[in-house]
């Protein structure tokens, strides 16, 4: 994980998260990630439920790789740049009935923040 993407605040990605372009650039990432390991995600361009939408695809993805393939699973972690001590780093507010939503929830964080690093260095003319 980046030094840059530790440097993300909780609130930034809260902010983020609202914004159209950051959701439709991370959607856009993660549908290319996910067709990376042969897996379709579909996403209506509806911002307002985006983080919904997509969590509930990217869930049935990830639990199906946790109970078939976690080989593919620790590929597609490790391509996506989450790594396990980041999985196991949560928010004592965020509470998830199972280990593949936790994973899920941070497939779109993470997803999200490279996003966000990839515009701040294109703003920077980097």
């Amino acid at each position: 994980m980046s030094v840059m993407s530790e440097l993300i605040s909780r609130s930034e990605l809260e902010r983020s998260k609202r914004e159209e372009k950051f959701v439709l650039l991370t959607a856009q990432q993660v549908k290319k990630d996910f067709a990376m390991f042969g897996m379709q995600v579909d996403f209506s361009g509806n911002v307002n439920f985006a983080y919904h939408e997509l969590f509930q695809q990217l869930s049935v993805h990830v639990e199906n790789l946790l109970t078939t393939n976690y080989e593919k699973l620790k590929s597609l972690l490790y391509q996506i740049d989450l790594n396990e001590k980041e999985l196991t780093r949560t928010n004592s507010d965020l509470q998830f009935p199972s280990i593949s939503e936790l994973i899920t929830h941070k497939i779109l964080e993470r997803e999200l923040k490279k996003v966000l690093i990839r515009e701040y260095f294109k703003e920077k003319g980097q």
